[in-house]
């Protein structure tokens, strides 16, 4: 898997040099075919982000990959802790010793980006946060996601955690190619936790046809991020934009 995405991402990436299909922009982007890896249009593909919480979805794929590997499974219990009950928001605010399962654990930080239930998942599936960060950039190095640092699950802002648009549609890959079982996490419009109905903060989802995903983030330090991809008569693209000025 790992020659496969990265040649077809950095063959892609030259090849959109190459013809000047860049449009002029102020931060990084990158359009491409999930299924080929073809590169469509880009701009600082290779420029290192503070992903926020497009961090999530690093969090769901090495999750993934343990329930891959047996190590637990989508019904497995994640209990809430001191130190997760205590990021701040995004949250769901769940006290200490609150237990839920990793399916609606992922599907929560999937729709609501919630920081507290992310922190939960690395704690639980890693044994620590910083544990987790570890499996985390172990799965990142084995995908060849060569510019990625994480420090912790959720994407709350560490000046070492980065990435890049490239690694990140290494990432989409990844998870859209190894786990296809897993891709209704990713277009949710919105779920139901108690009294609380959540709506997506992707504003594509359930609004622009075909869209089938991915996250939205945003922290002071990186702007506002979009991975957002679509399917149309069998052709999957999805767009990586980092650092916009707004939702819009």
């Amino acid at each position: 898997m790992k020659i496969e995405f990265v040649r077809s991402i950095v063959i892609g990436l030259m090849a959109a040099t190459a013809i000047g299909a860049a449009p002029a922009a102020a931060n990084p982007a990158l359009l491409f075919d999930v299924n080929t890896g073809a590169v469509i249009e880009h701009q600082d593909a290779f420029k290192r982000w503070h992903p926020a919480s497009l961090t999530k979805l690093m969090t769901a794929y090495t999750a993934f990959r343990a329930v891959q590997a047996g190590e637990l499974a989508l019904d497995s219990p994640i209990k809430i802790s001191k130190t997760a009950a205590a990021m701040p928001p995004s949250k769901m605010g769940y006290k200490p010793g609150s237990v839920l399962t990793l399916d609606n654990a992922i599907k929560i930080i999937m729709v609501k980006s919630a920081n507290d239930i992310a922190a939960a998942i690395g704690e639980n599936v890693g044994g620590s946060q910083a544990a987790f960060a570890d499996r985390m950039n172990a799965e990142a190095q084995r995908l060849g996601m060569a510019d990625s640092h994480w420090v912790n699950a959720n994407g709350l802002h560490e000046p070492d955690q980065y990435t890049t648009a490239r690694d990140l549609a290494i990432l989409v890959r990844a998870i859209r190619l190894e786990f296809p079982q897993y891709a209704s996490y990713f277009n949710i419009e919105g779920i139901v936790a108690g009294k609380k109905k959540l709506k997506n903060f992707n504003p594509l989802v359930g609004r622009f046809p075909g869209t089938d995903g991915m996250k939205t983030g945003f922290v002071c330090e990186s702007g506002f991020n979009l991975i957002a991809s679509a399917t149309r008569d069998g052709r999957t693209l999805a767009a990586i934009v980092l650092g916009a000025g707004s939702p819009d």
